[in-house]
């Protein structure tokens, strides 16, 4: 009978869950790693648990915080943002906690802080272990309580928000070694979610880019590209050690360059991200072999070479333009002066470069 009843719970609670559809707004990728982080996110939405994501940078938590947000009942109240690498040790506590009038020099307004501003909603601590030593034992009370004093006020005031913390760091080293309290961990870490890095779901790598290009192409109101098979080789070779945001970046930039051609191939990846591929592939076939390989890498990669000279001396002229407009403050004479070159040569120059003051 016991066995009965466990087995139907079972099956309730699956039927529950496949009748949860989450809204996955932004979040692309359909690895074993994401459809369980995906999961937990259900969790979390269907409760007001503190949750605390943990991954390296570039791997999406404001994403994953603001699809729980999404998908919960405060979905229609306010989701916070606060960065705690941006917070101004002298002002940490008036943009948390707000500010009466006169509280301080400068203060000549009352100011609602972002604890207040996430009432009935979601405040997401974003770098969280990057908050304050000395503001950590305060919003521990404010956490527990929900009750708080802006600056230089006489009552407290009430907020009822629902907490998401993330970091990139190692929050228990560093409560162990002193760096951040201990009592607060245990209080956000109800619920945690670890996102993988992007070199741990390969299988995302070509849907992700393949995203990247099309939203950057329907902007730009330029004709789609394809992906030669060397191309996708090398994307799902590479390691991103920026990750998802990294990836963006490279197809933005490659797009940028690349407007007349309707095939991409690894000779339009950037030159670093050949290198490291190349580098990566010899090491492999080394460790394959016992003895490193240094006369192969994967077919593609470099391309023709009169091509990938081009290519290259282009991205210097790039970046030496650059570096010369910047340094001289865009002073075309200092400019001319530096470079030998005529400002006619100059000029022209940085047109076919595209190097503008605006970037």
């Amino acid at each position: 009978m016991l066995l009965l009843r466990a087995l139907r719970y079972r099956d309730a609670r699956k039927a529950q869950e496949r009748a949860f559809s989450i809204n996955r707004e932004g979040i692309i990728g359909g690895s074993a790693g994401i459809k369980r982080c995906l999961n937990l996110v259900g969790q979390a939405a269907r409760s007001d648990t503190n949750v605390l994501i943990t991954g390296e940078t570039g791997t999406g938590k404001e994403l994953f915080a603001f699809a729980i947000h999404n998908n919960s009942p405060r979905h229609k109240m306010n989701f916070v943002v606060v960065d705690c690498t941006a917070l101004p040790e002298t002002l940490v506590e008036s943009m948390l906690f707000g500010h009466e009038k006169g509280a301080f020099t400068g203060a000549d307004k009352p100011h609602e802080g972002l604890i207040a501003q996430a009432d009935g909603g979601t405040l997401f601590l974003d770098e969280v272990g990057e908050l304050p030593l000395t503001l950590q034992k305060s919003f521990l009370r404010v956490l527990q309580e929900r009750r708080f004093r802006p600056v230089g006020g006489k009552r407290e005031i009430e907020s009822d928000f629902r907490l998401i913390a993330a970091t990139n760091r190692h929050l228990d080293e560093m409560a162990h070694g002193g760096k951040f309290r201990q009592d607060l961990l245990y209080r956000i870490k109800s619920l945690v979610i670890g996102l993988p890095p992007l070199r741990e779901r390969k299988s995302d790598i070509m849907e992700l880019a393949m995203r990247f290009m099309i939203g950057f192409c329907d902007h730009h109101k330029m004709a789609t590209k394809g992906f030669s098979p060397e191309f996708i080789e090398s994307l799902t070779r590479y390691r991103w050690p920026g990750n998802v945001r990294e990836l963006e970046n490279t197809m933005k930039s490659i797009l940028t360059t690349t407007r007349n051609d309707p095939i991409l191939f690894p000779e339009h990846l950037p030159m670093n991200i050949r290198v490291e591929v190349i580098r990566d592939s010899v090491r492999m076939e080394g460790h394959a072999s016992g003895k490193p390989k240094a006369d192969e890498c994967p077919s593609g990669i470099l391309g023709d070479f009169k091509r990938f000279r081009e290519k290259a001396l282009v991205e210097m002229e790039r970046e030496y333009l650059r570096n010369l407009m910047s340094s001289t403050g865009w002073n075309i004479k200092e400019a001319c002066r530096i470079s030998g070159l005529s400002q006619s040569r100059l000029y022209a120059l940085l047109k076919k470069h595209e190097v503008s003051r605006i970037p």
